[in-house]
């Protein structure tokens, strides 16, 4: 039976009668709109008619399907290759309107396509292919109704033969939302911030090591002053000798450079300082038109949503034009966020017991009846327990969630992030039970942090996740001149807490407040315990005025 061909938009084949997915979606609907200065990505999506099928065979693909990747990957020319995933309860769109945002939490792939065999170059896109069903299948509870389409698309960027070996990559990848919680007084939330980085988009999705932030994207924040490291050090590249086999690790054919292994004269052209990129030339100085360009892409997705907004975009240059304005943006994923509403909340006068207070948060609204904690401590924690701490955390939440009881997690560092100095990786799906999640972010034990504070008495603060904290002055002008940019605003993970409307919280034990009730655990060998309060708590979080307690209420406060 021939699988039907249906072209949503200008650039986009669907094949085969299913949905296609978050991404697909996603794609489908930026290619349907005129966007200034964006090139249309050439899509090509298998539906998740094709998932169906691959399920009902015990996981085999027929000879239509292969026939179909066949043909895709002859649609995609001797570029590489991008393998995305694209389920049902990704990027927060679907066929029936906005749904459930659960960002990067399934396997993707991207692939030289450069083997001298075809071949060889058709046996890694079906690997692919398997690899992204394969792992989203692993994932899903018993009875999800969840389904994967697959994204193909050719990976728009740059060739290099770096010392490290042939590499290629985007220019530039970044991520932009078009609301900033966290903007200062004198900036526009509605002026959205963006996080981008030099090299592969993996850079700005994942927390891996410090990359750029603009706050906002209309009127950035200089350079200068936003002290997150001194820019960037690394870059995530595609290792053009990685063209065979796959094993099913998603960032098996990736590099992570040094940013001195790249063309020194194409990033030149960015801003360099002591070999560290800056990315200055184009975000205040708005060569090659990326900032200008940047404000135009989010004026006009704007103009035909009514909802907030996630974009993922590359920008590349033709480095033989000498003209400034010769710069070009593919946008590769649409997420539409929901809009949260937030009304004032009115926190308890005298509650019986606090037990958090702090002044750095996300997430907006009122949690009762939480009846424990779990606490990874800061004290008992070292990176060596790292593995075992993190299976332990998931199967509690998997506990908690079942039993449908929400929790207060305290853990140090940053969640979510892949570097082991800076704190526990989770994905989103392991700690999605929590009420709240508060950073207890002093390294107690002098660890390495990516931000010292030079007259910190514990150690510094490595923890925080929030784009910035405001460090002192009198004014705005002195505050802003003062901003330290943590720059991790739009990952995959903080994306997810955002959506589902987690708490998320920074605790900064010489500010606020943290009961010591909450290191008591019951084995002091053990870093990660349970607690069960003496009488549930309840927790309040207003997100405008940037106050989070977690209480127990006064006698006779419902």
């Amino acid at each position: 039976m021939a699988i039907p061909v249906r072209e949503p938009a200008v650039e986009v084949l669907a094949y085969g009668d299913g949905s296609l997915g978050g991404k697909g979606e996603g794609l489908a609907r930026l290619n349907a709109c005129d966007i200034p200065g964006v090139t249309k990505l050439r899509t090509r999506i298998l539906t998740t008619s094709f998932f169906d099928r691959f399920v009902a065979l015990g996981r085999q693909l027929e000879p239509e399907p292969l026939a179909v990747i066949s043909s895709i990957l002859g649609d995609m020319g001797d570029a590489p290759v991008g393998v995305r995933s694209s389920a049902t309860n990704e990027a927060g769109i679907s066929s029936a309107g906005i749904g459930p945002v659960h960002a990067g939490e399934h396997a993707s792939f991207m692939l030289p396509n450069n083997h001298p065999d075809p071949e060889t170059r058709l046996g890694q896109l079906v690997q692919a292919v398997r690899h992204v069903y394969d792992d989203f299948l692993r994932k899903q509870a018993p009875g999800s109704a969840e389904k994967m389409a697959i994204v193909i698309n050719p990976i728009p960027g740059l060739y290099d033969d770096t010392r490290a070996g042939p590499c290629y990559y985007p220019y530039i990848s970044g991520i932009a939302n078009s609301f900033f919680p966290h903007a200062l007084k004198a900036q526009d939330p509605n002026d959205g911030f963006a996080r981008i980085a030099f090299g592969h988009g993996y850079a700005t999705v994942l927390d891996d090591f410090p990359v750029i932030s603009m706050a906002t994207i209309r009127d950035p924040i200089p350079v200068k002053f936003l002290q997150s490291g001194g820019g960037q050090k690394y870059f995530y590249a595609l290792d053009m000798t990685k063209n065979r086999e796959l094993k099913g690790e998603e960032l098996e054919t990736m590099v992570k450079l040094h940013v001195q292994f790249a063309n020194y004269h194409k990033i030149k052209l960015l801003g360099l300082h002591h070999n560290v990129i800056t990315i200055e030339e184009l975000v205040q100085k708005n060569h090659f038109g990326f900032r200008s360009g940047l404000v135009e892409i989010m004026e006009k997705i704007a103009s035909v949503t009514s909802t907030p907004f996630q974009i993922e975009f590359v920008f590349n240059i033709d480095f033989g034009c000498t003209d400034r304005e010769c710069g070009r943006f593919h946008v590769v994923q649409l997420t539409l966020l929901p809009r949260l509403e937030c009304e004032a909340v009115d926190f308890p006068d005298r509650p019986a017991r606090t037990y958090v207070s702090v002044r750095s948060l996300q997430g907006h609204g009122v949690r009762t009846d939480i009846q424990h904690a779990v606490v990874v401590s800061p004290f008992l924690y070292r990176k060596d327990k790292h593995d075992a701490v993190r299976e332990a955390l998931a199967r509690v939440n998997h506990r908690m969630r079942a039993a449908r009881e929400p929790y207060i997690l305290i853990v140090p560092g940053r969640l979510g992030s892949r570097n082991r100095d800076w704190g526990l990786f989770l994905e989103f799906r392991e700690v999605d039970g929590a009420a709240a999640i508060f950073e207890y972010g002093v390294d107690v034990a002098g660890r390495p942090e990516p931000l010292p504070e030079e007259e910190a008495l514990t150690g510094g603060i490595y923890g925080s996740h929030f784009l910035y904290m405001i460090q002192g002055g009198f004014d705005e002008e002195r505050k802003k001149a003062q901003t330290r940019m943590y720059g991790t605003q739009g990952t995959h993970f903080l994306t997810n807490l955002m959506c589902n409307n987690i708490v998320y919280g920074f605790i900064a034990p010489m500010h606020d407040t943290i009961d010591p009730w909450f290191f008591r655990g019951p084995n002091p060998d053990e870093p990660l315990y349970v607690l069960e309060f003496p009488r549930p708590v309840s927790v309040y979080a207003d997100t405008i005025h940037q106050r989070c307690d977690v209480v127990q209420e006064e006698a006779g406060r419902p």
